[in-house]
């Protein structure tokens, strides 16, 4: 799978069927996708249908502090365009390997994590493009995108995963997208900042989640106040509004409030994962930890009706 090879049919209606027609139906893939997941316990979803709530720090965090329980924990960067997970946790440029059976091996990351992502496809940074030099394949991006979502799923040999983490774009459509290719046992969680802006955008992503009946296990408040580094004083951020209510009317718990840390940012772009050094005991890696055991404990409702 590259993007060079998904870009290429012509824009000629005959190019266009060619493109589509390469895509492997949705029922093929499903069956891949469940081969290369079954062996795999739980998918837990990270959302936010809003970019810049820290999303990505929720979701390469809560992957630690699972490993960290003594799970065995994969993570997946479903942000297929603006990927990050391979540069927090210090990944970026490492070589993809494959088994004889022609599948790919997942990259070890810190704390035994097995990481997947569009990153380590491309050449340094190098930007993902579906469109060809005229854009002849816009009309196809969006199969185009689900399809390589499918080929990173299914492609990789995951092995035996207590839980598989994905770091989902924003979007109030990437969820179902994703739920349209996972065997019944996944669940999500949705990201949110304490501002009305973006509490707005992520009560549609998690009324689309709803909408679909794919279980959601709560909420996660992000930047919920500062903690100061000296003193460990605790200050808000923003005119905050108010999470644990938006929490409240959606329905679902909120898990964990997690304030700004520097160190959080600065363990990021470091590659270094913030919960393996002084990070652990902080307000912020409690939080963490807190997180992590709302996901463990979670049990799914089996699924009803015709939903995921």
């Amino acid at each position: 799978m590259s993007a060079s090879q998904s870009a290429s049919p012509s824009a000629s209606a005959g190019g266009l069927r060619e493109g589509a027609a390469a895509l492997e139906d949705l029922s093929a893939a499903r069956e891949r996708v469940a081969r290369s997941l079954a062996s795999v316990e739980r998918v837990v979803a990270v959302m936010s249908g809003k970019g810049g709530v820290g999303k990505s720090a929720v979701a390469v965090n809560l992957a630690v502090a699972l490993a960290q329980r003594g799970a065995r924990v994969g993570l997946l960067d479903a942000d297929l365009h603006g990927p990050s997970v391979a540069k927090m946790l210090g990944l970026r440029g490492q070589p993809l390997s494959m088994h004889t059976s022609g599948a790919l091996r997942p990259v070890p990351g810190p704390a035994g994590l097995a990481v997947q992502s569009m990153d380590f496809f491309l050449q340094g940074n190098q930007p993902l493009d579906w469109d060809g030099a005229a854009g002849e394949t816009s009309a196809l991006r969006s199969a185009l995108e689900q399809a390589a979502l499918a080929d990173l799923l299914a492609h990789t040999d995951w092995g035996a995963l207590d839980a598989l983490v994905v770091d989902l774009a924003p979007g109030a459509d990437r969820l179902p997208a994703l739920a349209t290719l996972l065997p019944p046992g996944g669940a999500a969680l949705a990201v949110t900042i304490p501002t009305e802006v973006a509490l707005l955008a992520v009560e549609r992503s998690v009324r689309r989640a709803l909408d679909a009946r794919f279980p959601l296990i709560g909420v996660v408040e992000n930047l919920a106040g500062a903690v100061c580094r000296e003193c460990g004083a605790a200050s808000p951020l923003y005119h905050e509004a108010s999470v644990e209510r938006f929490a409240r009317d959606v329905g679902l718990p909120l898990l964990a409030r997690v304030p700004f840390d520097p160190r959080l940012s600065e363990a990021a772009d470091a590659g270094t994962p913030f919960l393996e050094g002084e990070g652990r005991a902080t307000p912020a890696g409690r939080a963490f930890a807190e997180l992590a055991s709302a996901v463990a404990a979670f049990s799914p409702p089996p699924p009803e009706g015709e939903s995921w």
